[in-house]
C-alpha cells in the first residue's frame, strides 16, 4: 500500500509540466498560489468528510490524493518561480535553506499535530487540519504581490512547446544532461520514506512510536542540511554537492537500515540521511533559479521535473515490489550501490556536471 500511494503521488507530480505555462503566463503568481491552496483545502475537507461518513474507499482515496497532488503541482511550481524574482543570485542557497527549514519545521509540527488529532478525532481530524493550513496559507500570501514583467502574446500551446525547446537550445544541451542525471538519481528517491516505514513495521517492537521518532529525526536532519548549505553557499561547488550528497545519502541509508532495531544509532543515522539527502535537490533548484530567465522558469522547471518524475514514479513501484520479496536490508544495499555508481559515473559521462556553478 505504501508503494502504491508513493506511485500515485510520484506519477501525478511527474506531470507537473501542465503547470509550467500557467505560472509563466500569470500576471501575478500570487493568484496561482491562492487557487492551488484553495483546491487542496477543499479536497482535504472531502477526504475528511468521506472518512467521517464511512464512504472513503481505496479507489476514492487514490483519486483524491491524485487531485490534491495535481493542485500541489501548481503551488509547488509557483512557489519556486517566486524565489528568483525576489532573491539575488548570490543568496539563492540561503533562501533555499530558509525554505527547507520552514518546510521541515512544518513537517515535524504537522506530524505531531496529526498524531494528536488521530488519537482524539481519528484520521479525519488530520485532513481538517490540512484544510485549515491551506486557509492560513492563502491569508499569508494575499499581501504578497509578484507581478510578471512579461507581456503574453502567444497562445498557451505555443508557450508549452517553447518550454520544451528551451531544454535543447544551448550547445551541448546542458539542461538535458542535468535532467538525465536527475532522472537516474530520482529513480531511487522514494527509498528513504519506504525503508523508514518498512523498518518501523518489521524491526522495531513499537512501530508507531519508532516511526514517529525516526521520521522526526529525518526531518530535523533535512532542516539542518538546508541551513548548512545556505551557510556554505556552494555556488561554485555544485558538482560536489549533487554527486557527493547522493553518494553520502547512499552510504548513510544502508547504515541506518543495518542499525535497526537499535533506536539510538537509528535516530543518529536517520538524522544524517536527512542531512545528506537535501543536498542534491537544493543544489538542483538553486542552479535552475539562478540560470533560467524568470519569464520561462516555470516551464523549464516542470519539464525537467517530468524527466525526473517519471523514473521516480516507476522507481516507487519497483522498489516497493523488491522490498516485498527481498526485505529492507537487501533493498537498502541495492539502492546504496546504485546511488554510488550514479554519483561516480555522472561527471564522467555528462560533461555539464564537471563544472556546474553559478
Amino acid at each position: 500500500m505504501v508503494g502504491a500511494i508513493l506511485f500515485v503521488e510520484s506519477a501525478i507530480e511527474s506531470i507537473t509540466f501542465v503547470a509550467g505555462p500557467t505560472v509563466d503566463r500569470a500576471r501575478d503568481i500570487r493568484w496561482v498560489l491562492i487557487g492551488g491552496y484553495f483546491v487542496q483545502g477543499i479536497l482535504a475537507v472531502v477526504i475528511g468528510a468521506t472518512l467521517v461518513l464511512g464512504l472513503l474507499t481505496i479507489p476514492v482515496l487514490f483519486v483524491l490524493v491524485g487531485a490534491i497532488t495535481l493542485a500541489l503541482d501548481f503551488t509547488w511550481t509557483a512557489g519556486n518561480a517566486v524565489v528568483p524574482r525576489i532573491v539575488a543570485r548570490e543568496d539563492l542557497f540561503r533562501a533555499r535553506g530558509v525554505a527547507d527549514a520552514v518546510g521541515g519545521g512544518n513537517a515535524i509540527a504537522g506530524f505531531a499535530a496529526g498524531a494528536g488529532l488521530l488519537l482524539v478525532f481519528g484520521p479525519a481530524g488530520a485532513m481538517f487540519l490540512f484544510a485549515l493550513l491551506q486557509v492560513m496559507a492563502i491569508l499569508a500570501i494575499l499581501p504578497v504581490s509578484v507581478p510578471s514583467d512579461r507581456t503574453v502574446t502567444t497562445r498557451a500551446l505555443a508557450d508549452f512547446k517553447e518550454g520544451w525547446r528551451e531544454l535543447r537550445r544551448e550547445p551541448g544541451k546542458p539542461l538535458l544532461q542535468l535532467a538525465v542525471f536527475a532522472g537516474f538519481q530520482g529513480f531511487f528517491v522514494t527509498a528513504p520514506p519506504l525503508l523508514l516505514t518498512l523498518l518501523s513495521e518489521l524491526k522495531f517492537a513499537d512501530p508507531i512510536r519508532s516511526y514517529g521518532i525516526l521520521f522526526t529525526s529525518l526531518s530535523v536532519g533535512s532542516v539542518t542540511g538546508g541551513l548548512l548549505l545556505g551557510r556554505w553557499n556552494p555556488r561554485k561547488e555544485l558538482t560536489i554537492v549533487m554527486c557527493g550528497g547522493t553518494a553520502a545519502t547512499a552510504v548513510l541509508l544502508l547504515a541506518a537500515t543495518l542499525a535497526a532495531p537499535l533506536l539510538g544509532p537509528s535516530i543518529a543515522l536517520w538524522f544524517l540521511v536527512g542531512l545528506a539527502n537535501v543536498a542534491f535537490w537544493s543544489a538542483f533548484l538553486a542552479y535552475l533559479q539562478a540560470r533560467v530567465p524568470s519569464d520561462r522558469f516555470g516551464r523549464v522547471l516542470t519539464n525537467l521535473y517530468f524527466i525526473r518524475g517519471v523514473p521516480t514514479a516507476i522507481g516507487a513501484t519497483v522498489l516497493s515490489l523488491l522490498a516485498t520479496f527481498w526485505g529492507p536490508t537487501n533493498l537498502a544495499l541495492l539502492v546504496a550501490l546504485s546511488w554510488v555508481i550514479i554519483a561516480a559515473a555522472g561527471p564522467a559521462l555528462l560533461p555539464v556536471l564537471k563544472g556546474l556553478e553559478f
